[in-house]
């Protein structure tokens, strides 16, 4: 929470839109309702009653569907030698919380580009058409993998979370945007098609989505974006249960090419929660192995990472002006005669393919975020010897993260961490000597935000529709024409600005109280000090 969707028990995006909190050793609510486990910095273990890292103790005793993990005789994680071998090779360790977070803001900025210029796209603009086809082949999974990665265990504070985070945001923004969309463009006497925002484009199916009073009305298909917050209530839920199978992972890409040939669709989100769900266990199982997408580190690598991503968006205009493939195949809602029509009997081909290129491009993307030493990223006591000669010289320290406490809300602890897998420590703005380093830091402070602009994205487009003349030529001009190519690059413009302003501070503030409302008297107080 695209999400977001974002958007983790933790969202939505995410949900986990913010879902995507990374922080270090505390659990802490997230702009996006998320709450996630941060995990522990070496510098802030502990030992357990054996004089054991405790820190590894944890992980081991971890709760019912956490992400446990066997050791030998020596006390060394048990691990499959290819795993260890790819580590190697790769460079792969875990992911920082600075660099989900500058990911996430990415993403979410794609997330919020897609819809923007969708109506182009519906109208049959072809440059609009590539650069969906290009996005939406990694951003999305990448937001539920990045969900996958920081969700933990369902302790009560976490799932006191989804309730405030994820259930009490949908009920609201659910009834507040249904009855928006149907009075203003289904409710319309202007003459054009009921329920159509822009020509040829509905955020709803006028069917089942349509408010049309209380006692016709239901919640089981969630408006427009915010089937990322269901999917992602359904996947927290699931994934312990999920994680005492054996050759999960394998088992719910089955699941995820063959449900394709039912009729769940988009009832409750469940079509795309089946779907999806190999991203989220993939990204927890990350978590599990601490063996996250390496970022590129040499200029080779990086120049081959590009290349790949060229490669990519080659594809995606191949796929636009050659083999005109709809873009709807990457939504991954429909049952499989709804998406490929009379092809539908290969509908579990074309899914494992899907399932096959979004790995592959999320590997790309993911190869050119930096790591945070990377771009400079400095931190208190990693060029002096303070913190060595005077203990505790740093204190804890809060870092203002916004949008109630994201990654960026997570505490530093006194001492000095290592350099690398400083999975839980967030740099400051204030402490860097270069604006590259800073920037790094702003674009990860937003994104540990994402919760917000992922669900009122949505807002600002309607808005966008109804107040003004945009997206007016959509019922005018035809899709091939200059203008509307015109249009749909200033339009991406639009859509980035609009992430931006929704992922400050001010706004977060201004709307807390509607993502993240105070749910504390619905519980026991002495439930809450669990």
């Amino acid at each position: 929470h695209l999400l977001p969707y974002s958007l983790s028990c933790d969202t939505p995006f995410v949900a986990e839109l913010n879902t995507m909190g990374t922080g270090g050793g505390k659990v802490k609510g997230y702009g996006t309702g998320d709450v996630s486990v941060r995990l522990p910095e070496d510098g802030a273990r502990g030992k357990g009653k054996d004089g054991s890292d405790a820190a590894a103790e944890t992980a081991d005793t971890s709760e019912y569907g956490g992400a446990r993990g066997g050791r030998d005789s020596a006390g060394v994680p048990d691990e499959a030698a290819w795993l260890v071998t790819a580590r190697a090779a790769t460079g792969a360790g875990p992911a920082t919380s600075e660099r989900l977070d500058v990911a996430k803001f990415m993403f979410i900025a794609l997330v919020c580009s897609g819809h923007f210029v969708e109506p182009f796209y519906k109208m049959g603009n072809k440059p609009t058409g590539v650069y969906m086809h290009f996005i939406y082949g990694f951003h999305v999974p990448a937001f539920v993998l990045i969900s996958g990665y920081v969700s933990g265990d369902l302790n009560p504070k976490r799932r006191r979370a989804l309730i405030s985070g994820i259930v009490a945001p949908f009920l609201i923004l659910h009834v507040l945007y249904s009855v928006w969309y149907t009075k203003i463009f289904c409710d319309r006497s202007d003459g054009r098609p009921a329920c159509e925002m822009v020509n040829h484009w509905s955020l709803i199916d006028p069917q089942v989505g349509r408010w049309d009073g209380w006692d016709r009305w239901t919640f089981a298909y969630p408006f427009a974006q915010l089937w990322y917050l269901i999917s992602l209530l359904t996947k927290r839920i699931w994934r312990p249960f999920a994680m005492e199978m054996r050759w999960t992972l394998l088992l719910h890409i089955i699941l995820g090419v063959l449900v394709g040939y039912t009729t769940v669709g988009r009832f409750l989100s469940l079509h795309r929660s089946i779907v999806h769900m190999p991203y989220f266990l993939t990204g927890f199982l990350m978590k599990k192995h601490q063996c996250f997408f390496p970022a590129a580190q040499s200029g080779a690598a990086k120049a081959l990472a590009l290349t790949l991503v060229a490669g990519n968006l080659g594809c995606a205009y191949l796929a636009t002006y050659t083999w005109s493939i709809d873009v709807e195949v990457w939504f991954q809602s429909d049952p499989h005669d709804q998406v490929y029509g009379e092809r539908w009997a290969f509908g579990a081909i074309f899914q494992l393919v899907l399932y096959i290129w979004t790995f592959y491009s999320m590997f790309v993307v993911f190869a050119l975020i930096p790591d945070p030493e990377s771009v400079g990223v400095r931190y208190p006591g990693d060029d002096d010897m303070t913190a060595l000669l005077i203990p505790g010289a740093f204190k804890s320290e809060e870092v203002d993260g916004g949008g109630g406490g994201g990654s960026g809300g997570a505490k530093k602890q006194g001492g000095v961490a290592p350099s690398r897998g400083r999975t839980g420590r967030y740099g400051r703005e204030r402490d860097q000597d270069t604006l590259g380093a800073r920037m790094y830091l702003r674009l990860a402070k937003w994104g540990s935000r994402t919760m917000y602009p992922f669900v009122l994205h949505i807002a600002v487009l309607m808005a966008t529709v109804q107040c003004t003349e945009w997206y007016e030529l959509t019922w005018h001009a035809g899709g091939g024409s200059a203008a509307v190519t015109m249009r749909a690059v200033m339009t991406l413009a639009l859509a980035l600005a609009t992430a931006t302003a929704l992922s400050l501070r001010p706004v977060t503030s201004l709307f807390r109280w509607l993502l993240e409302p105070d749910i504390s008297p619905l519980f026991n107080p002495v439930v809450q000090e669990l």
